[in-house]
């Protein structure tokens, strides 16, 4: 592009912007096995202390 020449934007009104995208567009919709884990609370325990490990080995690794 020379440095001459001019480019216009046209920004779009709220109506025409929102008619452009649906609500489901950006949302990911759980499954049922997804829910089930969600609220299952022996695997959110497991989850817990799964992670809660991870970060204990990782701030052991960085004071060393």
């Amino acid at each position: 592009m020379k440095q001459d020449e001019f480019v216009e934007l046209s920004l779009l009104d709220q109506k025409e912007l929102s008619a452009s995208y649906r609500q489901g567009d950006f949302v990911a919709l759980p499954n049922n096995n997804t829910k089930f884990f969600r609220t299952f609370f022996p695997w959110q325990l497991v989850r817990f202390i799964w992670i809660n490990i991870r970060m204990v080995v990782m701030i052991f690794k960085s004071h060393h």
